[in-house]
């Protein structure tokens, strides 16, 4: 049991890393992350408060790092398909286990490297406000991006279902009345 607690663990930590770029690592893509371009090009300098030539720069640091991290994710996920596949069967080995997981862990670490290197230079172009803007800019715009992504093709699109009250969660607590 502590093995697969491992596993979903590592998996939970190599998805939370990757998980702001994911959508560019996934085939046909491009599309749309043409549409998400075009978006973050007219958007960001009123959300930023910076001239075009500003968005410009950001957009070409984000592309140059692009390829990179597409790649990055890419060999992730493919360590963490090997390491799914390493854990069903009945005695995986302790010796490939160990490699994948220092593969995951080296992953890991490049695409935080990358992603500090990227920030870095982006904080080299933006005051610290303009950052911290843009921080929060990039958040959301994922954040919507990803509920766009989900959602059915089609004119008609329906919003995302969620209740319309709170739905209450019962607690069992031993020893308390019930």
């Amino acid at each position: 049991m502590p093995r697969k607690l491992l596993v979903y663990f590592l998996g939970l930590m190599l998805a939370g890393t990757a998980s702001a770029t994911w959508a560019w690592a996934q085939p046909g893509g491009g599309k749309f992350q043409d549409k998400f371009q075009e978006v973050k090009r007219s958007q960001l300098g009123p959300a930023l408060g910076v001239d075009q030539r500003t968005v410009d720069k950001l957009l070409q640091i984000d592309q140059r790092y692009q390829p990179q991290r597409q790649q990055l994710i890419k060999e992730s996920k493919s360590e963490f398909m090997r390491l799914r596949q390493a854990m069903d069967q009945p005695n995986p080995s302790e010796q490939d286990i160990k490699t994948i997981l220092t593969n995951i862990t080296r992953k890991q670490r490049e695409i935080e490297s990358l992603k500090q290197r990227q920030g870095e230079e982006e904080m080299a172009v933006l005051s610290s406000v303009q950052y911290a803007r843009y921080i929060l800019y990039l958040h959301s715009l994922t954040q919507e991006a990803r509920s766009v992504k989900g959602r059915p093709p089609g004119p008609g699109r329906a919003a995302p279902m969620t209740p319309a009250t709170p739905r209450e969660i019962p607690v069992y607590r031993p020893g308390a009345p019930q």
